[in-house]
Parts: structure tokens; C-alpha cells; sequence
């Protein structure tokens, strides 16, 4: 029999994704799966819509919070809540739609490889929802000054991809192993949204996990449809989420090594936000996460971290890639800004 695999699906007032979304599950071909649908303090009457249209689907358990815990925090409550006989835990996006292929081409994949091999996570090709030839995200990429970017955001989808390692899965839509979530923890809910999929990829490259690239895996997205592309709180958990992940995992050598480019590139940034873009969010994101009750919490981590680290600083270096200017990273997002659009709703193919 197949491995059973647990898909959490994160719900906060997205109700006109919903329908979407699930009926993309229906629609898989990967036979033993459940969906647990983590209906996060959601306002819009999306638990009373799940109930009336999904009901009587067998697969589908509905967990109901009473208030949003983030991204973090609801999907935890997602893992608390699923099968212990599951073999993997697949994170989704509630904003997607995926392909009938989706799930059986990761899980089949990750099946082939040698457990000797270590293989924590797989991830697929997120394409735009309104331009399914773009890439929105092919897994997550951490740059020399620590940022962490959606790998070939913007990029054309070739026509034969190929399977490769990559450093981590982009949450949106990724595949965990529960053995590797066991040993080196699953998201962090201080974060509450934003980067907790980078630091947990983080966490398992350190601990000697890997991450396989699936072309196959394909899944269309409204980027940012819950957390909205340019808001402040977008801002503000991004400011803040970056400083904890690099210090929350970065090795000693590297964070030496790496600091004058991580720390020009945060001047960088919060000079151009504040003095072009009127935007105190970034800044203040990146002020909170240094503030003395948090600092000591992350250090804290970062002990726990090096404790299952299995891996030597220039093996992770050589994962790490050069930095792009400040200018062309505001090049990158303009364009990831236009592909965004519009927001409003899922678009046909």
C-alpha cells in the first residue's frame, strides 16, 4: 500500500480560494492522502461554505481555531491534528490550485531515492495563477547576505526541467518527510508568517537533509493572496523574520565571513524603504527582532540548531549564491509585483 500522506491546507478568510483549491485535491491521482484544512479564526464564513460543498468528502477533516495563529502556528495545529501513521506532511497554500500529478509525482520521487540518502523534502514548480508560463517559485535560494528568495521567480518554465537538489521547498507547496520534521522540529510559531519555510530548510540542510527540485509537481498560485504583496504587515514580518533566520541558523565562520554584505544590504534596504517608499515597516521589523526578549530566545535556537548540525560551514556555503545589487533586487520585486497582478481572483488557464 502507497505511503499515507498528510496535506494540511491553511485557511485565514479566503473563502473564494477554497473551492479551487480542494477541487484540485479531488482531483489527484496519488490514492492515500487526507487533507487537513486548519480554518484559521477566518471572518468571511469560509468553515459554513467548507461544510455545505465539502462535507461529505471522506478525505477532508476541518479543524476550526478560534483566532489566527499565523502561518506558523495554524500549520502547526494542522500537524497536531494529522494521522500519526503518515508518512509525509504536504504544506499548501490555500490561494492554489494543483495539478492532478502534484502529489503523486513528489511522493513517487522522494520514494526512489536511497534512504541512505537522507531526502527530508520535495517541491514542485509553483507557477503564476494569471501567467502560468512564469515561475513564482521553484524552492527557496538564501543569497550570500542571508536573503531568501523564491528560486526562479519571474523565469520562463522550461520546457524539459530538470530533477535536481535544491536547498529547500517553498511551503506554499512542499512535501516533508515526518521523520526528518521529527528530529529538527517543524515551523517555528514565533514567526508567525513569512521565512518559517526558509528557516526550517535552513534547519534541515544543517542537520544533513536534503531537498529534491520536482518539475513534474506543478501547482498555480495567486502569489500573496492571503498576505498581500507590498503591505506593511508583509513588510514588517519580513524585516523581522530575516534577522532570525540568519541568526537563528547561519554558521559561525559564514556569519563572519557574510556580515559587511548582510549588513550593507539591510542599511540598503531600509534606507530605500524609508526615504523612497515612506515605509517605516521594514526597519521596524528588523529593530523588533533584536529587542533583548527575543534576541535571547534565538540564540537560545541556535544552540539547539548546532547541536544536530551534521554538515561543515562550506558545505552549506557552497549553497549559498552571490548577492545581486540593491537595485537589481528592486528590479526583481517590481517585476514579481506586476506578475502578481491581479489579485482578485484565481485565473483560467
Amino acid at each position: 500500500m502507497q505511503k499515507l500522506v498528510s496535506i494540511i491546507v491553511l485557511n485565514w478568510n479566503g473563502r473564494k480560494y477554497l473551492e479551487p483549491c480542494l477541487k484540485a485535491l479531488q482531483a489527484q491521482t496519488y490514492p492515500n492522502f487526507e487533507v487537513v484544512l486548519v480554518e484559521n479564526g477566518s471572518q468571511d464564513g469560509s468553515s459554513d461554505f467548507v461544510r455545505q460543498n465539502f462535507g461529505n468528502w471522506e478525505r477532508l477533516k476541518l479543524i476550526e481555531l478560534p483566532e489566527n495563529k499565523g502561518f506558523s502556528g495554524g500549520n502547526l495545529e494542522g500537524l497536531a491534528h494529522s494521522s500519526p501513521e503518515a508518512t509525509y506532511i504536504a504544506t499548501l497554500n490555500n490561494d492554489t490550485e494543483a495539478e492532478p500529478e502534484w502529489l503523486a509525482s513528489l511522493v513517487q520521487r522522494l520514494e526512489a531515492k536511497p534512504a541512505r540518502e537522507k531526502w527530508a523534502a520535495a517541491g514542485g514548480p509553483m507557477v503564476f495563477a494569471n501567467d502560468r508560463q512564469r515561475i513564482a517559485s521553484a524552492g527557496i535560494e538564501i543569497q550570500q547576505n542571508g536573503l531568501a528568495l523564491d528560486r526562479g521567480v519571474g523565469e520562463l518554465v522550461t520546457i524539459e526541467p530538470q530533477e535536481e537538489e535544491i536547498f529547500g521547498p517553498c511551503a506554499g507547496a512542499a512535501l516533508y518527510r515526518r521523520e526528518a520534521l521529527h528530529e529538527v522540529g517543524f515551523f517555528d510559531p514565533a514567526f508567525f508568517a513569512y521565512l518559517e519555510d526558509a528557516d526550517l530548510a535552513w534547519r534541515l540542510r544543517l542537520a544533513g537533509w536534503r531537498t529534491l527540485y520536482v518539475p513534474s509537481a506543478k501547482v498555480a498560485h495567486v502569489y500573496s493572496g492571503t498576505g498581500k504583496q507590498g503591505s506593511p504587515f508583509k513588510h514588517f514580518q519580513l524585516g523581522r523574520n530575516r534577522v532570525w533566520v540568519i541568526l537563528k541558523n547561519m554558521p559561525t565562520k559564514l556569519l563572519i565571513r557574510y556580515l559587511p554584505k548582510i549588513l550593507i544590504y539591510d542599511l540598503a534596504a531600509s534606507f530605500y524603504t524609508l526615504f523612497f517608499q515612506r515605509d517605516l515597516q521594514p526597519l521596524r521589523g528588523r529593530l523588533v527582532a533584536l529587542a533583548p526578549r527575543h534576541l535571547k530566545r534565538v540564540l537560545e535556537q541556535r544552540k539547539e540548531i548546532r547541536n544536530l548540525c551534521k554538515v561543515n560551514s562550506e558545505e552549506i556555503n557552497h549553497w549559498l549564491v552571490k548577492a545581486p545589487s540593491l537595485r537589481q533586487n528592486i528590479k526583481l520585486r517590481r517585476a514579481v509585483d506586476r506578475l502578481a497582478q491581479p489579485q482578485t481572483e484565481m485565473a483560467q488557464s
